[in-house]
């Protein structure tokens, strides 16, 4: 019986997650699936970003302006093709995240991905989604410790996935050899191998616990490595228009 209180409690918190993220509204526009433009006003999750790469929840400029209240119409990612939020832009990336299978992953596996640099080398974030069922046997305060953790970690273990000309699948910057993708510009390759970029220096094959050192060094410092990885990218999509 305790198994399936816990068990719904999971997913009842799971579920009203949305109501209770933080909701912004700032000026920009989204094309949908048609080409069609519609300017007005988008929903920002600060806290909860993966709900962006689902949907945006829209309302008309000329609506708000005549009613603050107006409810907002909901636009998931199969109705989209891009849009902006502020200064900041939106594509549709299909990927699958193969890390974070769940009951989501069965259907629609179509993002709306954050913008980072576009060119030979597109890059976009993207935020694995928080466990969709679990089942959890504790006290109301263990659960809430849980959720909590649960969502840091979705916070903090975003991917930034990369393409390079016509190689369609995304990659993890974080875990490949970006070299490979700078080896055609050397002056990119050359600063992002002695670290110029802010980037860890790129060294020779290390041993085991080099490489655990350097794994561990990635985690604490993933914003600042983040970006630099960024900024080496848009270095090497200026030189190469």
């Amino acid at each position: 019986m305790n198994k399936k209180i816990f068990f719904l409690l999971v997913n009842i918190c799971l579920m009203v997650t949305l109501s209770n993220a933080q909701i912004t509204y700032e000026r920009g526009y989204a094309i949908l699936k048609d080409g069609t433009r519609i300017n007005g006003l988008i929903s920002r999750f600060d806290q909860d970003p993966w709900f962006n790469q689902r949907y945006i929840l829209f309302k008309d400029s000329a609506e708000f302006a005549s009613n603050p209240e107006s409810k907002a119409t909901k636009y998931k990612a199969d109705d989209l093709q891009f849009y902006q939020l502020g200064n900041t832009s939106y594509d549709k990336i299909h990927f699958v995240d193969t890390e974070n299978l769940q009951l989501k992953s069965l259907g629609t596996n179509d993002h709306m991905m954050e913008r980072l640099s576009t060119g030979r080398i597109n890059a976009h974030k993207f935020y694995s989604y928080p466990i969709d069922v679990e089942v959890f046997i504790g006290t109301a305060q263990e659960l809430a410790e849980w959720i909590s953790k649960n969502k840091s970690e979705s916070l903090s273990g975003y991917k930034i996935l990369i393409t390079k000309d016509k190689d369609g699948k995304p990659k993890n910057a974080f875990n490949i050899d970006m070299l490979k993708y700078f080896e055609d510009t050397p002056e990119v390759s050359q600063k992002f191998k002695t670290g110029a970029y802010g980037n860890e220096p790129v060294g020779e094959k290390k041993g085991l616990a080099a490489k655990m050192i350097s794994m561990a060094k990635k985690a604490t410092f993933k914003p600042r490595e983040a970006e630099a990885i960024v900024t080496a990218i848009n270095d090497y999509n200026q030189r190469n228009p």
